[in-house]
């Protein structure tokens, strides 16, 4: 396959959304790096990577890993992130700073440090939902924290253009990924039926080969 030899790192690939993304890289032949705090779940044909986001020292094993090595990246995925509810007078500094260090600051801080592994012409991408688009009642860390991830993406389009990195921002609305029922603290509201994973994996790689940079939820 013409991807034969490159890699693409994915952060979350545990997940339900990074499960997927894995499987479609490599079925296009690309060779994916895949982390999750349960490297278990991670898809069997990619290298699985033990990654806490919300530990340093685990952040720093992976990036020294990955540096060390000197593994050339093709792409790097955000696929991770957690959710958490409550009015804003309700939500405590430490529930906001864990949501703030799993979807905004351990993501960036990943991305940053690993820039210099990242090949000609290569893609990040990240999923930072439709709240980063639209604010939502009870939802105000959780939106503080993809909207702060947001502004990052946007932040490296324009540092890294010169240097041919295609970023692409996703901003689904509500999809069935089972986030809500996992979610770090508080009660989720009684969400409409929400899209297919699949369905949203689906446009990213297509808007992705098409050399798109900011997928509205209206795309979706």
């Amino acid at each position: 396959m013409t991807n034969s030899g490159k890699n693409v790192l994915v952060i979350g690939a545990s997940g339900v959304f990074g499960r997927e993304i894995t499987k479609r890289f490599i079925d296009q032949g690309f060779s994916v790096y895949g982390t999750g705090r349960n490297t278990d779940a991670i898809p069997d044909n990619a290298t699985k990577l033990k990654l806490d986001l919300e530990d340093q020292s685990s952040i720093d094993l992976v990036v020294s890993y990955l540096l060390n090595e000197n593994i050339p990246l093709s792409g790097i995925v955000i696929a991770s992130g957690a959710v958490g509810f409550g009015k804003a007078s309700e939500t405590s500094a430490a529930d906001a700073l864990r949501l703030m260090q799993i979807n905004h600051l351990a993501p960036a801080n990943l991305i940053s440090r690993l820039k210099p592994l990242l090949t000609e012409e290569s893609f990040v991408i990240g999923i930072s939902g439709v709240v980063s688009e639209r604010t939502f009642p009870g939802m105000a860390a959780y939106t503080s924290s993809k909207t702060a991830f947001a502004s990052f993406l946007a932040s490296i389009n324009t540092e890294w253009r010169r240097d041919k990195v295609q970023i692409l921002d996703a901003k689904p609305g509500h999809t069935e990924t089972g986030l809500a029922s996992r979610a770090l603290f508080g009660v989720p509201p009684a969400f409409p039926q929400g899209m297919s994973p699949e369905h949203v994996i689906d446009v990213i790689m297509t808007s992705l080969a098409e050399g798109k940079g900011i997928l509205g939820s209206s795309e979706f």
